[in-house]
C-alpha cells in the first residue's frame, strides 16, 4: 500500500490533507516538525512526503535539505505545501515541487497522483435537495444540499467559505416511512461559484450506513 507522510505543525492543515485522502487507498503518516518527519521517514520509508515550511525544531527547508542529502531517503519525492513564499529556497534545498496554500481537494489529489499511483474509491453520489444547517466559526447558517455520498456532501446557497474551514452539519436523508437526521462534522474541500464540497471528518458508522442505504437505493 502507498505510504504518504504529511508534515505540518498546524492541526487544521493536517486534518484537511487527511480529509482530501479519505477516499484513497493509502496509509497516512503524520509529523508536526521537520525533526519528527526525518524520524518517521527513516522508519516507514514513505512513497511521498508533503511538507510545510514554518515549523518548530526544524523547518521544512532544512528538512528538505537533509532528505536530499540522505542516501536512504533522497529518492522519496518531497512536495512543499506552504503559505510561505519561499519557493526558490525549498526547490534549491531538494524539494520536487512547491504549492501555495490553500489548495483544494481536486488540485491536491492531482498533485499527489503526479508522484504516486493513487487509487481513489468511487463513492456513489446521489442528488438530495433538502435543507441543511451548519455551524461555522460560531455562526449558524441555513442552506440546501445538492448531493450526498458516504464521504461528503455538496451544499449550495451557503455564502462564502474558505478551503479548510470546519463545519458542524445537520441534514436529513429519506428512509422508508420517514427521514433520518444526520449530524456530523466536516471540512470545506472544494469551493465553486455555486456552492461548496464538504468532506466528512466525524461521520458515525450508523450515519454512514443510513447514507449508504439512501445512495444505493
Amino acid at each position: 500500500m502507498i505510504k504518504i507522510l504529511i508534515v505540518d505543525d498546524m492541526k487544521p492543515f493536517l486534518d484537511l490533507e487527511r480529509t482530501f485522502l479519505r477516499r484513497a487507498d493509502c496509509h497516512i503518516f503524520t509529523a508536526t516538525t521537520g525533526l519528527e518527519a526525518l524520524k518517521v521517514a527513516q522508519k516507514v520509508r514513505p512513497d511521498l512526503i508533503l511538507l510545510d515550511i514554518e515549523m518548530p525544531e526544524m523547518d521544512g527547508v532544512e528538512a528538505a535539505r537533509i532528505f536530499a542529502a540522505t542516501p536512504a531517503l533522497n529518492q522519496i519525492p518531497v512536495v512543499v505545501c506552504s503559505g510561505s513564499d519561499r519557493r526558490d529556497e525549498v526547490l534549491a534545498a531538494g524539494a520536487r515541487e512547491f504549492v501555495s496554500k490553500p489548495v483544494d481537494e481536486d488540485r491536491f489529489l492531482e498533485l499527489v497522483k503526479r508522484y504516486v499511483p493513487l487509487q481513489l474509491r468511487k463513492d456513489v453520489r446521489k442528488p438530495l435537495d433538502v435543507p441543511c444547517e451548519f455551524l461555522c466559526a460560531g455562526e449558524t447558517t441555513r442552506c440546501s444540499l445538492h448531493d450526498v455520498s458516504v464521504s461528503g456532501v455538496f451544499i449550495k446557497n451557503c455564502g462564502s467559505m474558505k478551503i479548510g474551514e470546519q463545519l458542524a452539519l445537520r441534514f436529513t436523508v429519506p428512509m422508508e416511512g420517514g427521514a433520518k437526521e444526520i449530524r456530523t462534522e466536516g471540512l470545506v474541500v472544494r469551493a465553486t461559484h455555486v456552492g461548496h464540497g464538504i468532506g466528512f471528518t466525524d461521520l458515525s458508522e450508523g450515519a454512514r450506513l443510513f447514507i449508504q442505504e439512501f445512495v444505493e437505493r
